[in-house]
């Protein structure tokens, strides 16, 4: 009999990871949609009393991922718009950058100018793979992005209820609800307190792309929004290509905009606000949030950006439920 059991247990175990192997390429989307029903549960909860359930699990799932669409796709829009732009000007560039070069001093254009032909003959020679690569990432991600909206829905509707289901049927353990309800909480406050954190970034942003006179502002705002939603390095995939705007129409008012972006859109909201803010809602330690954040995106990319703060609170709602759990103890104890 616990043979049978051993090998049941093999069985299950090893159809869960082959499953979880034939879903990796949607990790991504499946782990974002997750993140996204826990952001918009706050307001599916106000709002199930009036509409019910599945009503307002779409409203939820829709007032979150249509803000969402509209910013992205019309970012990309606009980027692959302008990208045709440079490449359709391409030559003028270059004989504006080798003008700027000829006119450096000449042990400096020396050093300079070969590393630009080199730069130059790589990107002619990678451009085909390049476009490639891009095009099947692009699809990747639109597909992920869908996934995301499908997957935020359904965690939003059924997920408490299949969790509980589960934690029924593995824990007999009254105190094990109590604890999964902490996780549950936990997981609730850091990813609404890192929604708001993006929300402030992007609010912040307005009047710092006004003041350098860019073009599309709000646009350029709501990607700052988006870029903010994954912490610590994709505030730069916004500042990083207007600051290459700016360079080549006013030099020095772009390394302004890249100095004040740097530090008053990046190094302080990233490595001293968020980390105490999201820490401060979801009560994981501030120092854990941010190397989560930074470990995370490096091993793993987007999904290692949500998931590893998530083992962060996971281990936090460990430490705060058993903690809490013995004071409980000790008090009965002393009464």
């Amino acid at each position: 009999m616990e043979r049978n059991k051993v090998i049941l247990l093999l069985t299950v175990v090893t159809l869960v990871f082959l499953f979880l192997y034939l879903l990796s390429p949607l990790l991504d989307g499946i782990v974002m949609g997750i993140v996204l029903a826990y952001v918009a549960r706050p307001m599916h909860s106000r709002l199930k009393n009036f509409t019910g359930d599945v009503l307002s699990a779409f409203i939820s799932t829709m007032v979150i991922a249509v803000p969402l669409f509209v910013f992205l796709f019309y970012g990309i829009f606009q980027g692959v718009s302008q990208l045709i732009s440079i490449l359709g000007n391409l030559q003028d560039y270059v004989i504006y950058l080798n003008t700027f070069i000829s006119q450096l001093d000449p042990e400096t254009a020396g050093i300079v100018k070969p590393l630009f032909d080199q730069f130059l003959a790589f990107i002619n020679k990678s451009l085909g793979n390049i476009a490639v690569n891009m095009t099947t990432k692009f699809i990747l991600f639109i597909m992920n992005f869908f996934i995301s909206t499908i997957v935020c829905f359904y965690s939003i509707l059924d997920g408490k209820r299949v969790a509980d289901r589960i934690i029924g049927a593995v824990f007999t353990d009254e105190s094990a609800k109590g604890f999964f309800d902490e996780l549950d909480r936990t997981f609730t406050n850091l990813w609404f307190g890192n929604f708001v954190a993006a929300l402030l970034i992007g609010i912040a942003s307005i009047p710092y792309f006004l003041y350098f006179g860019v073009p599309y502002a709000p646009l350029l705002s709501g990607l700052m929004f988006l870029a903010a939603l994954i912490p610590v390095f994709a505030e730069w995939m916004v500042i990083l290509p207007v600051f290459v705007y700016l360079f080549f129409q006013e030099p020095i008012k772009a390394l302004w905009f890249l100095g004040i972006g740097g530090v008053f859109l990046y190094i302080i909201p990233e490595l001293v606000l968020r980390p105490y803010f999201v820490g401060y809602t979801s009560k994981v330690h501030p120092l854990v949030l941010m190397l989560s954040f930074i470990g995370g995106g490096l091993v793993a990319g987007v999904s290692g950006f949500f998931l590893t703060p998530m083992l962060a609170a996971l281990l936090t709602a460990i430490y705060n439920y058993y903690t809490s759990t013995e004071n409980r103890k000790k008090s009965q104890k002393s009464d």
